[in-house]
């Protein structure tokens, strides 16, 4: 995974000519020297919008090249040229030794957004020809679908970013806008931070942390989106879990009975789903399906085996289950009305505890406050037995004499007995409510079974009066009832099983999302990842050592587990730097991003690029570490390019001292070309 910067093309074409330049750049060091306002900018900014990446300066979609590419150019004979058109090419090499020249219009009359990428090395080898595609940026999709160039890029580098978290939507892709900031530093605004100035306007939470994860290739994020993408499975299973439920419970309550030993969450036990089973109401007990359902098989199969009476033969058996019936249909009722009574004294019992609950919220409450103005105030006030600890209003005496309220309970005590007043009774009320659903439930099927009742009354009434000689209505309808029974008591258990075996397909689900949860490690941070956090620690305290920072010793310095920025015993480094202190050490840090990737796997592409970097005055032996230390990248194929003004005595100097390959612009950057 590494990026190499071959050659920059740039062309402005004018009334009198075609205007230009051409920068090559080498493995290793390349220092591109060019006067303030000579061009310098123009070279560095070119090659960020030739690769589509000027939403890394800013959310709009402004061409960031000065006038001398969108408008005019200066000559050093003092003329000005108006531009017609202009355009930019970048030759780029992957880790695999592909090339490829991407071209890209400033000026011109087709659409800016438009990238234009040929397939080998058209500026340094222009011998034959490529094969050449079309691609868009800044629009959406620039970076997922197959036609964008964000997206045939990331392809390119054999990247392959991340989904990340937004603030405005579930997630979307660290776009490379995001990651680039950590290894090219532009001079308007790339200096501002440490480690780098990342764009924030995209939306994407905690942006920073996720670029240096991506970069660092650190298993933590990984490990985050995988908790959390678990975490979300298992709250869907148990939303499942308990919506299939609660469809299950009502089926059956409104069949007159009630589940059991059914768990309101999802268990991994599989015996657990086995012990579950519905009972119905019989009486004042409750049985269980599976034994009403063979005591009504059991009739039914001896009312059909038995001939139908006529009613003649019924009318003294008719009336004496009369009698029962109506006696049973009494003590229903009275049985009824009793739970029902209690029911609504339950309901009085849980409304005044919950406005006690209410009241001792609101006690709690003004009690903290108190507490919280005592600890501003730095004085621990001593409660009064005659005043009021929350208003201060004076309290008379009259009413209790002075001995019974000498000891008032200090105000850390009263908060710590009224949140265990408040946990008692929130905890009788979960009891009581839990029980008024038992007794609602009670409560339906003794109104089922007294219905029930009742219209067996009606029948037998109606058989009493019938004549002799006509077969028991009572008799029949018993038969076809015991049959109805069985049916609905047999539909109760399918549909009892059925909704089982969906849980238990949940359940299994849920078990396979616990084994999950097992694997995955309780640290934050992986073995991997602290080795890696250690090395860049060490890489910052030698560089920063290297380029002379002062503020405090290099070796107080540190990289936090959780921000991945410098840190000082465990406080970020904030405005406690001097200025030219803060520019060095972000030197340290982006180097040290850099050369992490020679000992670590890492998906750093081993490029680095400063704009101007001797920022805030930074004298000239930092500069000189920062450049023989820059020096070091041809060892490891990796490529460092610095752009400065600095004075050419002064660079000269240095330089001569180490590997490196200069490209020098004595005048303006674009000159007219034969």
């Amino acid at each position: 995974m590494t990026m190499r910067l071959r050659h920059l093309r740039l062309r402005a074409i004018a009334a009198n000519g075609v205007y230009g330049a051409d920068v090559p750049f080498d493995i290793g060091l390349t220092v591109l020297w060019a006067d303030n306002t000579k061009g310098k900018s123009t070279c560095m900014q070119g090659m960020l919008y030739a690769l589509g990446l000027e939403r890394m300066l800013s959310p709009r979609r402004e061409i960031p090249l000065p006038h001398a590419m969108t408008s005019y150019l200066n000559t050093d004979e003092n003329e000005r040229i108006e531009v017609l058109e202009s355009s930019v090419a970048l030759e780029l090499e992957n880790g695999e030794g592909q090339v490829i020249t991407v071209n890209r219009a400033v000026k011109a009359s087709t659409d800016t957004r438009l990238v234009t990428v040929d397939f080998g090395p058209a500026l340094t080898d222009g011998s034959k020809p490529l094969r050449r595609q079309n691609f868009f940026v800044l629009d959406p999709g620039a970076a997922q679908r197959e036609a964008g160039f964000h997206h045939f890029l990331e392809s390119f580098l054999g990247w392959q970013l991340p989904n990340v978290r937004r603030y405005d939507a579930p997630e979307t892709k660290l776009y490379l806008e995001t990651v680039f900031p950590l290894f090219w530093v532009e001079q308007k605004f790339g200096w501002s931070a440490v480690p780098a100035a990342i764009p924030t306007y995209m939306r994407i939470r905690e942006v920073q942390k996720r670029a240096v994860e991506f970069i660092l290739d650190l298993d933590v994020y990984k490990l985050e989106m995988q908790r959390e993408r678990l975490a979300e499975r298992l709250a869907s299973n148990a939303k499942d879990w308990s919506a299939t439920r609660d469809e299950l419970e009502r089926f059956v309550l409104r069949n007159g009975g009630r589940i059991a030993a059914l768990s309101e969450k999802p268990l991994a036990d599989p015996d657990s789903l086995a012990r579950a089973h519905v009972q119905i109401a019989e009486g004042s007990e409750w049985t269980a399906l599976a034994t009403m359902l063979s005591k009504y098989r059991a009739l039914a199969a001896t009312l059909a085996s038995a001939a139908i009476p006529d009613v003649e033969g019924q009318s003294a058996e008719v009336s004496e289950k009369l009698q029962q019936l109506i006696q049973r249909a009494d003590e229903l009722n009275a049985q009824r009305i009793s739970i029902h009574n209690l029911q609504q004294l339950k309901i009085a019992d849980m409304q005044s505890l919950q406005r006690r609950i209410e009241t001792l919220q609101d006690d709690l409450a003004k009690n903290l406050d108190v507490q919280k103005l005592q600890r501003y105030s730095g004085i621990a006030t001593t409660l009064a037995p005659d005043r009021c600890p929350t208003c201060e209003q004076a309290l008379a005496d009259t009413l209790l004499s002075q001995e019974a309220i000498s000891a008032v309970m200090p105000i850390a005590d009263n908060i710590e007995y009224i949140r265990s007043q408040k946990k008692m009774f929130e905890d009788i009320l979960k009891r009581e409510e839990v029980e008024g659903v038992a007794r609602n439930n009670h409560l339906t099927a003794k109104s089922r079974e007294l219905a029930e009742h009742y219209a067996q009354i009606r029948l037998l009434r109606a058989e009493l009066v019938a004549p002799g000689s006509n077969p028991s209505a009572a008799a029949i309808e018993e038969r076809v009832r015991a049959e109805a029974k069985v049916l609905e008591l047999e539909r109760l258990q399918s549909v009892f099983d059925d909704t089982i075996e969906r849980l238990r397909s949940l359940q299994s689900a849920y078990r396979v999302l616990l084994e999950e949860r097992e694997r995955i490690p309780d640290d934050k941070l992986s073995t991997n990842d602290r080795a890696k956090l250690e090395s860049l620690t060490q890489l910052l305290q030698d560089q920063a050592a290297d380029f002379q920072f002062s503020t405090f010793s290099p070796r107080e310095l540190s990289i936090s587990e959780d921000s991945y920025r410098p840190e000082k015993e465990g406080f970020e480094i904030g405005f406690e730097t001097s200025a030219s202190d803060a520019i060095r050490l972000k030197w340290a840090y982006q180097l040290s991003l850099l050369e992490l990737a020679k000992v670590k796997q890492t998906n750093h592409p081993g490029l680095l690029v400063f704009d101007e970097p001797r920022q805030q005055s930074s004298s000239k032996v930092s500069f000189e570490g920062l450049l023989k230390r820059a020096s070091q990248a041809k060892r490891h194929n990796q490529q460092v390019i610095f752009s400065t003004s600095e004075d050419q005595e002064t660079l000269r100097q240095i330089t001569g001292k180490i590997e490196c390959s200069q490209v020098i612009f004595s005048g303006y950057l674009l000159q007219k070309l034969d």
